[in-house]
């Protein structure tokens, strides 16, 4: 869905319209991008990763967490209120409340078909502007485009097939089998 434009909202504004819409909202300097719930594929795709990314980050100074938790973007011209899918903290993490205000640092986006210029290029762009390290675009057809940081950009993206072995650039010995995360479920 197309962001609200040429209206500036403020993040207290923002926070208020929030708490009332029943999907997901995310604030864009000022801007707000509402997209619908998500499917049962997309919700499939990131239970699998995340739980992945739970074993292998148990027991460790990072863990992972999905869309429920806000990710806070912010200098001092610019301010952007996130639910990436899935991302990885660390213990020097910062938080306001429940929401974290430093960059994760790797994000699994799953894109979502009405959606997909959302993760492709906006988020892209912030997330890359921010400093997140490692940046995965997850098709739920069965691949996945890896960006990573390189002096303050990214640059060419690496793409994963559902037949392929994921191989995070952040944590060199997280290796996720992409065709366990792909496999359709029920009603598929």
């Amino acid at each position: 869905m197309e962001p609200i434009r040429n209206v500036f909202i403020t993040p207290k504004q923002f926070e208020e319209i929030q708490s009332k819409y029943d999907g997901i909202c995310e604030y864009l300097n000022g801007e707000i991008l509402f997209s619908s719930r998500t499917s049962q594929r997309h919700n499939r795709i990131v239970r699998k990763i995340l739980s992945k990314l739970d074993a292998y980050f148990d027991g460790s100074e990072c863990e992972p967490f999905s869309e429920q938790i806000e990710v806070i973007f912010k200098n001092e011209n610019e301010q952007y209120n996130f639910l990436p899918d899935i991302f990885v903290m660390c213990k020097d993490a910062k938080t306001l409340g429940e929401s974290f205000i430093s960059s994760p640092k790797v994000i699994f986006e799953v894109v979502s078909e009405k959606y997909s210029d959302n993760d492709y290029f906006i988020k892209a762009r912030i997330y890359q502007k921010f400093g997140v390290l490692e940046y995965n675009i997850v098709e739920p057809s069965g691949a996945i485009t890896q960006y990573t940081l390189v002096n303050g950009a990214y640059g060419t993206p690496k793409v994963f097939s559902s037949k392929d072995i994921y191989t995070s650039t952040v944590y060199k010995d997280l290796k996720i089998e992409l065709e366990n995360i792909f496999h359709k479920g029920i009603g598929q």
